[in-house]
């Protein structure tokens, strides 16, 4: 039976988040300048850590404005252990704080020309955030505690510290629907000189259908889902050519029997219908044709046994196209370009190819070893 696939959540205290800017408009520098920014923040090694960010919004000067995210790998997967235990499956992590950002703007509570003062209240930790003029620009969290107060004063503190910071307009307090807000309400209201509004989210953020762009699912977790994906991709693809071939054979036999019994009628009829004989012979030109298809689909099944021998144990084929003309593509990964030259040749011998050559050959590491994917056209000798 498969897992169900579940939306991980990390709250805001488990997570290092810093918003920055960064001298680029295009995503591949963005995303190395990203990385680089986080190492250096960070004093762990690269492999202990998880990071991924959200482009808040691009400048016209050339510079892009992030919400970089960080989290130890060692926090992250103990809670994917803690899920799969419970027969669930991750399908992505997010943090709570892009997705209560992100639930915010989708309802119109922050308004575009104020600074709001966000304080979301959590049955177990809570969140602050200030949102100018409809952009996140700090976030702190915190699990709850008697000193309260202190924390959300705190957070308040560390933004007006920052110079340039503009002035707070009103404070948002948030609550999700099991948490009772009926006693401290006024108490809240008494401790800021803002306005207060309170509104309850009923939401599961988890399942709302926000762009969240903040994904700490670490890359070899979803190395290994998008592997398996390419598996099944691979199954059904070789079943459905599996089908597809048994299907030709009998719509062509039918044909065949069709043909036959046409002919039987012509034989009886040919001295009375002189006109007939034209319309059997182009009958007989189109049955020649799907004899050829005939051939051409017994040599297929042929080709894909016999290839199938000569790849060796180190190479991993997952794809096989036939594009249905005069090629077969080999796709698959390999431990290097020597393999993969290797293969071209014992391909070369067979005598179902008139050509073999490498279309291309990419390297790439995983876990610190080196892979090669490759793609290999061969010319059919039909």
């Amino acid at each position: 039976m498969d897992k169900e696939k579940k939306v991980l959540v990390i709250p805001r205290y488990l997570v290092f988040l810093k918003f920055i800017d960064v001298p680029s408009l295009e995503d591949p520098e963005i995303e190395k300048m990203a990385e680089y920014q986080a190492l250096k923040e960070i004093p762990h090694p690269k492999e202990e850590i998880v990071i991924s960010y959200r482009n808040l919004s691009s400048f016209k000067n050339g510079f892009s404005s992030l919400m970089l995210a960080v989290a130890g790998k060692d926090m992250i997967q103990k809670r994917i252990q803690g899920l799969h235990r419970s027969g669930a499956k991750v399908e992505s992590i997010r943090i709570r704080s892009e997705l209560l950002y992100l639930y915010l703007l989708k309802k119109g509570i922050i308004a575009s020309d104020k600074v709001s003062f966000i304080v979301y209240i959590g049955v177990e930790d809570s969140e602050v955030m200030i949102i100018s003029r409809g952009r996140i620009v700090f976030s702190r969290g915190f699990k709850n505690n008697e000193k309260f107060f202190d924390e959300v004063d705190r957070s308040a503190m560390a933004y007006q510290r920052q110079k340039d910071n503009d002035a707070i307009d009103n404070v948002i307090v948030i609550y999700p629907s099991d948490v009772d807000m009926k006693d401290v309400r006024e108490h809240i209201k008494s401790h800021f000189s803002a306005p207060v509004i309170f509104h309850e989210c009923s939401e599961d953020l988890r399942e709302s259908s926000f762009s969240a762009k903040i994904d700490l699912l670490p890359k070899e977790v979803s190395y290994r889902k998008t592997k398996l994906q390419k598996r099944q991709e691979s199954i059904v693809t070789y079943s459905l050519f599996g089908v597809f071939i048994v299907l030709f054979f009998a719509f062509f036999s039918f044909k065949m029997y069709e043909k036959k019994q046409f002919i039987d009628i012509l034989s009886v009829k040919i001295d009375d219908a002189q006109s007939q004989v034209q319309g059997l012979d182009i009958y007989l030109k189109k049955t020649d044709v799907v004899k050829k298809h005939i051939e051409r689909g017994q040599f297929i099944v042929e080709l894909l046994e016999r290839s199938y021998i000569l790849i060796p144990s180190d190479i991993a084929i997952s794809g096989l196209d036939y594009n249905g003309k005069d090629s077969v593509f080999y796709k698959g990964t390999s431990k290097g370009t020597q393999e993969v030259f290797a293969l071209v040749k014992k391909l070369e011998g067979l005598k179902y190819f008139s050509k073999v050559e490498v279309k291309h050959a990419t390297k790439k590491k995983v876990r610190g070893k080196e892979f090669t994917d490759f793609n290999i056209q061969c010319q059919l000798n039909i």
